[in-house]
């Protein structure tokens, strides 16, 4: 499917993960990138990124932003508009999780969950909009929530109320911004195959593999691509129509409890 998003000058926030790989995607479809990092192995990240979309014959800058910083912000988005004269899409897509009981959660670790994926979220989204959006009378947001937004689980609670800000901040900007042509939607990932999951399960502070893939109706974990090819259906005018929305790419997780029983004489899930 052509998305037409030739020419379309993209912001991914993030470099690794579900990130990189809406980075790569978009730029498949015709955008130019300028993709966000925060540690030096982001930053690796992000300029392998740009090497591959510069292959691709389309424009890449890699640029170095903590969200948590407004001024920060201020900085790339201004960076982002010098190289590039406009922003039409921007994917919130930069995140961490603390995977931490509420009864042992620290300030510190609640104002990085917090900062990072709701405050920085907002603020990104504010700058983009008024100093390109809002003048351009057009451009499309995708905000990168969670199935745990939608569905808590116990071990993540400042990270799911984090998640769940993002659902309802996406519906006020497109309650607010609708009138200026901007779309803001949002994205839930489920389980999915990136390197933090991977390594959180390796040492023991994620849900055992197993376990989880018995809880997805398709019976696995979900890969970056496919989170990647429905950002960039929203950022296209192939859904020119939807705004506030949150489009859950989970492989069936919340679609319903899914009940063990016994089956001759074995535990079954249904």
């Amino acid at each position: 499917m052509d998305l037409m998003l030739q020419d379309k000058i993209a912001i991914v926030t993030g470099s690794r993960g579900i990130c990189k790989e809406t980075a790569l995607t978009l730029a498949e479809e015709g955008a130019n990138l300028a993709i966000t990092y925060v540690s030096e192995d982001g930053k690796i990240s992000a300029e392998d990124s740009v090497k591959k979309i510069n292959k691709m014959g389309k424009k890449a800058i890699a640029l170095r932003m903590n969200n948590i910083h407004l001024k920060e912000i201020e900085t790339m988005v201004d960076s982002v508009i010098e190289e590039y004269g406009k922003i039409d899409i921007l994917v919130n897509c930069a995140g961490v999780c603390t995977p931490v009981l509420a009864q042992d959660t620290t300030e510190e670790q609640f104002d990085f969950d917090i900062g990072t994926d709701l405050k920085g979220l907002f603020f990104c989204s504010k700058e983009v909009f008024n100093k390109s959006m809002k003048k351009q009378n057009s451009g499309n947001i995708i905000n990168i929530s969670s199935v745990i937004g939608v569905a808590p689980i116990k071990t993540n609670p400042v990270y799911g109320a984090a998640k769940a800000g993002v659902l309802n901040i996406t519906r006020y900007l497109a309650i607010e911004w609708g009138p200026y042509g901007v779309r803001v939607n949002a994205v839930s990932p489920g389980w999915i195959a990136t390197e933090l999951l991977l390594r959180y399960q390796r040492e023991g502070k994620s849900a055992d593999p197993n376990s989880v893939t018995r809880c997805v109706p398709l019976g696995r974990f979900g890969e970056p691509r496919e989170i990647a090819d429905t950002v960039a259906f929203l950022a296209s005018e192939k859904s020119s129509f939807t705004t506030g929305a949150n489009v859950v790419v989970d492989g069936g997780i919340i679609a319903g409890i899914r009940l063990s029983s016994f089956i001759d004489g074995k535990i079954e899930v249904l």
